[in-house]
């Protein structure tokens, strides 16, 4: 796959609302009906193992203050996460922090 197709996928991924924590395969294969069905499905496990990763990442270097919580700088976490996925591109990486900093508040 190219990473337009994975770039797709994990912005797919990380959709609130009625499809949020669904399978992304229905909607990636709606955009691109040339993939196999095992090429869906291997898409949507990686994308849930790298919001995993994301959201593990953030949570485990949270910066606390007392009351207050703060998170690692972006920066850091750009680094971390291309040197797993060179492809992520810079909108997926910052909705990728946003939500990851989201969830370790909760």
């Amino acid at each position: 796959m190219n990473d337009e197709i994975l770039n797709d996928g994990l912005n797919l991924s990380m959709e609130f609302g009625e499809n949020w924590l669904t399978d992304i395969d229905d909607r990636l294969g709606a955009k691109y009906s040339k993939l196999t069905k095992s090429e869906l499905r291997s898409c949507d496990q990686l994308c849930r193992k790298i919001n995993k990763i994301a959201h593990d990442f953030i949570r485990k270097n949270a910066i606390k203050n007392g009351e207050s919580i703060s998170f690692i700088d972006f920066a850091k976490f750009e680094e971390f996460m291309k040197l797993k996925y060179e492809w992520i591109d810079k909108a997926n990486l910052s909705k990728l922090y946003s939500q990851s900093c989201y969830y370790a508040l909760k």
